[in-house]
């Protein structure tokens, strides 16, 4: 985050002085330490002061009743620092050049700002141990997720805050299928190998499918307007993805896309192009087109969904080929030279949840925030209270699923509900069956199965050389892999040149960074 300089404070002061003195950020100080904790017989405990901040589900209005209930249960008293979700940077980067530092940060830092504040001192250092001491229930939860994440809070030696996942960021990119064009070639079941895939997409594209005596349908398109998405089966397939670092046959981390296997999967989709199996139009494809290209039948198979899109009620291919009388099934991913069914996954590993810096010299009010996240991550009673309110006024059960109710009355932010006070709510993976109907959950235990996700090794982490040069590689990836594919480059000399400049262009650098970097986070 960039220092926001005096003019820029002085002409912002007065827009946002009312508000942030309201949250109750107040004095100027950069640290408030818990007030002390009298040893008089009989006399009450003080509360412990906590200066809460997030970006996710602002409260409509302070003292409500979530915070009224952690206030009482945990002995604390919480000021509340709001910010919008598309508008909070700017606003908290404000909030940190006055000097008002929150204990608890919003919950979309992401590793970079955890580097800029860490080199600004703005944020506390913590002890993994402690961590684990305070959070035991959380960690387990947390770590059965990805144990891996607490790399990302790792910066010049230092641990910064409370490592983060989102366990949904695991599932990978499942195939589907149109069930009645399977039918129709011959096949009672996805395929499962790259062969069996290759001789489907050849059937679709050749053998009239949507039965109207035309030649116009294609095996499958592919998601061009987002390339990291393009294609996924057939890379996966060969065990790689072209935008994420993976393990070399060396024992170092090499990209994905210099690697012979990425050389090979390009060779067959060119092939596969040319013979026309593959629509056109993918360079122009967004998630919508292919709504459309699937339920209008010019495509027969769809590899950029998640297992949640097989649900009857999704947005993406599901319900919109329904409507137009087509049915999706979901496949596996196929198995190819790779030798495993593997699937392109963006992982779970996020930044941690950051804390002040004037936590570092207060012991006791870093651990009663460690040990009030430990709790509404992973107690039932207070993941209910902080995600949907209060029971009968707030939300009903059915079973074990909760129910909200939909009066204007009844909204969660009017109790303070919703992720404010829990910004850890998704990492505990029991509490899905609370907002997760049986019906969704067996399909994930039916869909999302029998495949190894294929992830970067690295995952998040700051990388000096991705900022100088990460955009401009990109860009030469994406234009290289277009063009092996429709043909306008080869896949042999062409290959070869385009490894050479990427790592001629920075490629290098940053994979030797990304080196240094997995080493450090992997130290026995």
């Amino acid at each position: 985050m960039k220092q926001i300089n005096k003019k820029m404070l002085g002409m912002t002061s007065i827009v946002l002085s009312m508000s942030l003195l309201a949250a109750g950020c107040g004095g100027g100080k950069t640290a408030e330490q818990t007030p002390a904790v009298s040893n008089k017989p009989g006399e009450a405990v003080k509360p412990i002061e906590i200066t809460w901040a997030n970006n996710f589900n602002a409260p409509e209005a302070d003292d409500n009743y979530v915070q009224k209930q952690l206030e009482q249960k945990f002995n604390v008293k919480i000021k509340n620092v709001k910010f919008e979700r598309t508008t909070w940077k700017d606003k908290f980067g404000v909030l940190l050049a006055s000097g008002q530092v929150p204990d608890i940060f919003p919950i979309d830092a992401n590793e970079i700002d955890m580097a800029t504040w860490a080199d600004q001192g703005v944020i506390a250092s913590v002890s993994p141990d402690e961590i684990k001491k305070n959070m035991p229930g959380y960690i387990k939860a947390m770590e059965s997720v990805d144990a891996g994440s607490w790399g990302v809070g790792n910066y010049k030696g230092k641990n910064w805050g409370i490592p983060k996942v989102w366990p949904g960021g695991n599932s990978g990119l499942i195939p589907g299928y149109n069930e009645a064009w399977l039918k129709k070639i011959g096949y009672n079941e996805p395929p499962k190998t790259l062969a069996e895939l290759e001789d489907v997409l050849t059937k679709f594209a050749n053998n009239d499918p949507d039965g109207n005596g035309k030649k116009d349908t294609y095996g499958m398109s592919g998601r061009g307007k987002i390339p990291i998405q393009m294609f996924t089966s057939v890379f996966s397939a060969y065990g790689v993805s072209p935008y994420l670092f993976k393990l070399g046959t060396d024992g170092k981390i090499v990209y994905g896309g210099i690697t012979e296997e990425t050389r090979s999967a390009l060779k067959l989709l060119n092939k596969w192009y040319k013979g026309g199996l593959i629509d056109p139009e993918f360079l122009t494809t967004d998630n919508n087109q292919l709504n459309e290209k699937f339920a209008n039948q010019k495509i027969g198979m769809v590899d950029n969904m998640g297992w949640g899109s097989f649900a009857k009620t999704s947005g993406f291919i599901a319900k919109p080929g329904l409507e137009k009388g087509q049915n999706v099934i979901a496949g596996k991913p196929v198995i190819g030279p790779a030798g495993k069914a593997y699937a392109f996954s963006g992982g779970a590993r996020q930044a941690p949840v950051l804390l002040g810096v004037q936590l570092e010299k207060d012991e006791a009010k870093r651990t009663k925030i460690e040990q009030i996240l430990d709790a509404v991550a992973t107690n039932p009673d207070l993941w209910l209270l902080t995600v949907y309110g209060q029971k009968d006024i707030n939300y009903d059960m059915n079973g074990d699923l909760v129910v909200p109710k939909t009066t204007p009355e009844a909204a969660v932010n009017k109790a303070g509900a919703g992720n404010f006070y829990n910004p850890l709510n998704a990492v505990d993976s029991s509490m899905a069956k609370y907002n997760t109907s049986k019906e969704l959950l067996d399909l994930k235990a039916k869909v999302d199965t029998g495949y190894e996700p294929l992830r970067d090794i690295l995952g998040p982490a700051v990388l000096t050389t991705k900022a100088k040069y990460g955009a401009n590689l990109q860009t030469l990836l994406d234009a290289y892999v277009i063009k092996a594919v429709t043909g306008q480059a080869d896949t042999d000399k062409a290959f070869d040149d385009f490894k050479a400049q990427w790592l001629k262009s920075g490629g290098q650098e940053m994979t030797d960074e990304v080196n240094k970097v997995y080493a450090e986070r992997n130290k026995k």
